[in-house]
């Protein structure tokens, strides 16, 4: 009996309806999905039920829904605004039957941090850009906090995927967020991407504790440089199309004894444009192949 489960990230299917997302991840088989509270508003706006949604994936599971984003707001009129979206956000969760949600930190708008960066004016959400570090930890520890309380009201688990261009770029500084906020229901996500552009290690995946581990995105990365390293540019690279050793990064993992659920996450416009049925059955086919050690099949 395998060791790990599968989950069909959203990107992989690209825009399609959660009807086709669905049945695409039942043919190949994978043990859930990963859908964005986008695909389930859409579904449920065409007049469909939460019970719909159950149905429609039968003994298929939800790994987590996406996301709220901008979790590290300071101000208690942006914080009470964060805690109102992210009940909407849980109560549709816990509806469908997920039971987690993704969470992740800001500015999400790159644009913000390059502005910062070379002393131009920016209008829109800033988050923690210039505040000191010191006051940056206590106010994500607090709102981590405060949010896994929430969720924890709707049954569900928390996991924190830092953005790599933000103030908490990794897990390097983010998991120790976790640890302090200090809740049962918060985990968090190893992405490659944000962290191989954070500049972590594989020593330093390969020490993280199992029991933080939600899931794993496993995914490529273009060649970094001085530019804010935003997904827009430097994720459009396939499977194995990228500098990062898919490989090595996903035996560091498994070295820490991980056993949940993994899932491919792309930003590939080539690979968003693939037939999804077809793209699925690679996507599927690859990760059993990757994670049991053999060579893989998806070509770049």
């Amino acid at each position: 009996m395998k060791k790990y489960k599968l989950s069909l990230q959203s990107s992989v299917v690209g825009r399609a309806n959660l009807e086709t997302y669905i049945e695409a991840a039942k043919k190949e088989q994978f043990d859930f999905i990963e859908p964005t509270k986008i695909q389930l508003k859409y579904y449920l706006d065409a007049g469909h039920t939460p019970e719909d949604v159950k149905k429609l994936l039968g003994k298929l599971k939800i790994s987590s829904v996406g996301w709220l984003a901008d979790i590290d707001c300071k101000e208690s009129k942006d914080l009470k605004k964060l805690l109102i979206e992210a009940e909407e956000l849980f109560s549709l969760a816990h509806s469908v039957g997920s039971d987690a949600v993704e969470i992740i930190n800001g500015p999400v708008d790159w644009h913000a941090v390059d502005c910062y960066q070379k002393g131009r004016a920016y209008e829109g959400y800033q988050g923690l850009l210039g505040v000191l570090k010191e006051e940056q930890e206590k106010i994500m520890v607090r709102n981590l906090q405060l949010l896994a309380d929430l969720a924890k009201e709707y049954e569900l688990t928390l996991f924190f995927e830092p953005l790599c261009w933000t103030p908490f770029p990794s897990l390097r500084e983010g998991l120790p967020l976790v640890e302090k906020a200090n809740r049962d229901n918060l985990k968090v996500v190893v992405d490659f991407y944000h962290n191989y552009m954070a500049g972590v290690t594989l020593e330093e995946i390969a020490a993280i504790d199992k029991k933080y581990i939600l899931g794993v995105h496993i995914c490529n990365s273009k060649e970094p440089d001085d530019r804010v390293p935003c997904e827009e540019i430097f994720r459009d690279a396939g499977f194995y199309g990228g500098v990062i050793p898919i490989k090595d990064w996903v035996k560091a993992v498994k070295k820490t004894g991980f056993d949940g659920w993994w899932a491919y996450e792309t930003f590939s416009k080539e690979e968003i444009e693939k037939e999804i049925y077809g793209f699925v059955h690679d996507v599927h086919e690859e990760l059993e192949k990757l994670l049991g050690g053999n060579e893989n099949v998806i070509k770049n």
